[in-house]
């Protein structure tokens, strides 16, 4: 019986390490030369993080400020700001809109996408809501390559931009060891399954 279950543990594990190392090798693969500090596109795309009491988390902050910086070099000439706009943590949307525009970017240059609650969704919608065919991404180092994978899956002429990240060691590690472990492959098999953006807050 132990013999038995030791064989299975051991085929469960082959099939993890097997399916994290395919959809890394995915995302590096579609990202690969995608990632340009300096690059120039119609549209910029912010995507979300969590807010607290109406304000930017540090993470999104540094998101936003990447974005200014881009908008403000003329590199881009509108942004979407994607995230969830019904969590219960506050709408990331609108708190994201308003540090944009408390910093002199123009209203009417941004677009709101208040349902881009999971990065596929981002960028499924990117696609078919809003019709954007390229894009420059901001986000952190550990979500950009699968960030721009998933939207050149949706057809968008996606390279990413990295945004600061202040993290300590722990929330470094954390991070990456989700992203490689949860992220990437359920973003490999939303790419494979495709099924289309949601209009609703889940």
């Amino acid at each position: 019986m132990f013999a038995t279950l030791r064989r299975l543990i051991r085929y469960i594990v082959i099939a993890v390490v097997i399916v994290i190392g395919i959809s890394s090798a995915w995302v590096q693969w579609e990202s690969r030369s995608r990632i340009d500090q300096n690059a120039s596109r119609q549209w910029v795309v912010v995507l979300g993080d969590r807010v607290r009491d109406g304000e930017p988390s540090v993470y999104l902050r540094e998101r936003l400020d990447t974005a200014l910086t881009i908008l403000r070099e003329r590199r881009a000439q509108r942004v979407l700001v994607s995230g969830h706009a019904a969590s219960t943590k506050g709408d990331e949307v609108a708190a994201m809109r308003k540090y944009l525009v408390e910093r002199g970017v123009d209203a009417g240059a941004i677009t709101d996408d208040r349902f881009g609650v999971t990065t596929y969704n981002t960028c499924a919608r990117a696609k078919t809501v809003f019709d954007i065919d390229e894009a420059i991404l901001v986000t952190q180092d550990f979500h950009l390559r699968r960030a721009v994978a998933l939207c050149e899956s949706q057809g968008i002429d996606a390279v990413g931009v990295e945004a600061d990240s202040d993290a300590g060691v722990y929330l470094t590690v954390r991070n990456w060891v989700r992203e490689i472990g949860l992220s990437r492959p359920k973003a490999a098999l939303d790419a494979l399954l495709d099924p289309g953006p949601t209009t609703r807050d889940r």
